[in-house]
């Protein structure tokens, strides 16, 4: 809807709601509801193509919180599209129809409270001189996330007028509607603002020993049940929504796959330690590995300039797309899930990796951060174990960014 603000209009509506009339008389109607005719409530429960967000502030028991003459402002599903939610999440009668009332009573209310802010937000572009609460880009806080502080704030876009929620890609349909106390945004998708499974981006060690307190960063670390090694559970302290400080267990080996579980799901896997190591200081025993070749660029196997753990790292100055190959005493791939390394670069790059062959499509790019060891777990099926014979016995890493630099690897092995 447009929304004029200049004075003449001003003073004529000023004029016309005393005498009991309206400005928006030649606005089209929405769905059978009036605007500005209605309460913010009284426009969803008019609204044809709203019947279902209706049945659901009724079913959660939410109409007499609604139903009043407070400020809000609605972020609503069209039927469509809360109809295609329910059948998604399995809410679906005998005969496959969608059907709301098999939503659970506590999951419709924050469904619906999740869709509601208080005040007027106003989704029209800024106008000199007229002081607003504008609709802006941000993030809100729903009447949910007063209910339930552990869930995730609303976000909100607004750019050039078109309104898009909740990080979808679908923009609200049409206007927003006007009512009395508010306004109702019709959307294209069903908000929600529940943390999704965690996610594990890394450990702060690539190996450990039982007591050691490790850091594990990632996101979504809401209501934290649990963190395992394997199945043992270990202790930890929540420090943030990004980072949990955990106790490596008494009965930690020396490897170990790491999950992190929430109210709300559980987490990737992440790894600590190996079970074969391929070089830590040396390769088993031998400052050299049983082969190499190259092509640019130079390499030392026993530096001391920087060390992830222990005396000695292998040393990689590189040209652009310069390759190194290194042979090691053969494993057997069916043993193991993960090829394991600690990788430093002085410039972030971008290094793929492969064991078994040196074609580009026999292995995995990664992104190396500069400046920090980047603690590497690439699962073996992301490097082709089709191609693969029974055992491998060799590693190749090649610069994939196109730019020089120096990298330093440390801690090479499989889990």
């Amino acid at each position: 809807m447009k929304i004029l603000y200049k004075l003449k209009q001003i003073a004529v509506c000023a004029f016309l709601v005393a005498l009991g009339s309206s400005c928006d008389n030649d606005l089209p109607g929405v769905g059978g509801a009036e605007q500005n005719y209605n309460t913010a409530y009284g426009l969803i429960k008019a609204n044809t193509n709203l019947i279902l967000f209706n049945k659901a502030i009724q079913l959660a028991g939410l109409e007499a919180t609604l139903n009043t003459t407070e400020d809000f402002t609605y972020f609503v599903p069209a039927d469509a599209i809360l109809e295609a939610y329910l059948v998604k999440n399995g809410y679906v009668n005998s005969l496959g129809y969608p059907d709301i009332t098999l939503v659970p009573v506590n999951d419709l209310k924050q469904i619906v409270l999740s869709h509601v802010v208080k005040g007027v937000k106003k989704r029209v572009g800024k106008l000199t001189g007229v002081t607003a609460d504008y609709l802006e880009t941000g993030e809100l806080t729903t009447l949910a996330n007063a209910a339930n502080p552990d869930l995730y704030l609303l976000s909100v876009n607004v750019t050039n007028g078109v309104l898009k929620v909740n990080g979808s890609d679908k923009p609200a349909t049409g206007l927003d509607y006007y009512a009395t106390n508010g306004f109702v945004n019709v959307l294209d998708n069903v908000i929600a603002l529940s943390p999704p499974s965690p996610v594990v981006s890394a450990l702060s060690q690539s190996f450990a020993s039982p007591g050691d307190v490790i850091t594990i960063t990632g996101s979504h670390f809401v209501k934290v049940k649990s963190v395992k090694f394997g199945d043992t559970e270990a202790v930890f302290k929540s420090i943030s929504k990004t980072e949990i400080e955990v106790t490596v267990p008494a009965d930690f080996g020396s490897y170990a796959l790491v999950k992190v579980q929430t109210e709300y799901g559980t987490s990737n896997i992440a790894t600590i330690g190996v079970k074969f190591l391929v070089y830590g200081d040396n390769f088993s025993g031998s400052p050299t590995p049983v082969s190499t070749w190259q092509w640019g660029g130079s390499e030392n196997f026993q530096s001391t300039e920087n060390v992830n753990r222990g005396t000695y790292s292998i040393k990689r100055t590189t040209d652009s797309w310069s390759g190194l190959y290194v042979q090691y005493n053969a494993v057997n791939v069916a043993d193991y899930g993960y090829l394991k390394l600690s990788i430093y670069a002085t410039v972030s790059t971008r290094v793929l990796f492969s064991i078994g062959g040196t074609n580009d499509d026999d292995g995995k790019a990664i992104d190396i951060k500069a400046g920090e060891w980047n603690n590497i777990s690439i699962p073996i099926s992301d490097l082709h174990p089709e191609k693969l014979g029974t055992t491998v016995n060799s590693l190749f890493m090649k610069e994939y960014s196109g730019l020089p630099g120096i990298i330093y690897l440390d801690d090479i092995g499989f889990l």
